[in-house]
């Protein structure tokens, strides 16, 4: 006991020895990075590159490997599905989901343009405006405004939503499908 306290990291190192460590969920997450930064909008490929080697359906996909997966800009985040890994001239189905460093699935986009398609329905609404005292009321005017502010939203929004990737950024990728005999 005294030499425990004269020398204390022998009892670190004891206490490390008698800690067991938990099994890996066989949900485990795997560490890649975007490859290119830019803008990006639902149906783009986004390449990915591998920071593990990991054994998926019993293949070997080394570390550094590129993978790809398809975009989905929405509720300010871009989802990346990765549905084929090519080995050679193999093509190895799988079910990956990106998830970001916040454990949420996809990749945080804060700067989506869903707010400027919004400030601009909004101003051409009220452009849009006329006052004409003799054939509408006000009401009628501010409800017309109302519909073009929604038009003008829904078309910006149903034409594109693009949103900005960083590259190098971190990302973990799941699989949604676990091989229990691989270790997922």
């Amino acid at each position: 006991k005294i030499e425990d306290i004269q020398h204390p990291d022998r009892v670190n190192e004891q206490i490390k020895k008698q800690v067991k460590a938990e099994p890996d969920s066989i949900y485990k997450a795997f560490r890649a990075v975007i490859v290119k930064g830019g803008k990006v909008k639902t149906g783009t490929s986004v390449e990915l590159q591998l920071l593990d080697t990991i054994r998926i359906k019993g293949e070997l996909i080394p570390k550094g490997h590129s993978v790809f997966g398809l975009c989905q800009v929405t509720n300010q985040r871009v989802l990346l599905s990765i549905k084929n890994i090519r080995l050679g001239t193999s093509i190895l189905p799988v079910d990956l989901t990106v998830y970001d460093m916040d454990g949420m699935p996809g990749i945080r986009a804060n700067d989506a343009d869903t707010q400027d398609a919004m400030r601009a329905g909004s101003d051409n609404a009220v452009q849009g405006m006329e006052f004409m005292p003799m054939d509408e009321t006000v009401a009628t005017q501010a409800a017309g405004a109302g519909v073009e502010a929604a038009k003008t939203l829904f078309s910006k929004k149903v034409r594109v939503i693009k949103a900005k990737l960083k590259k190098d950024y971190p990302v973990l990728l799941r699989n949604n499908q676990p091989d229990k005999r691989n270790g997922g």
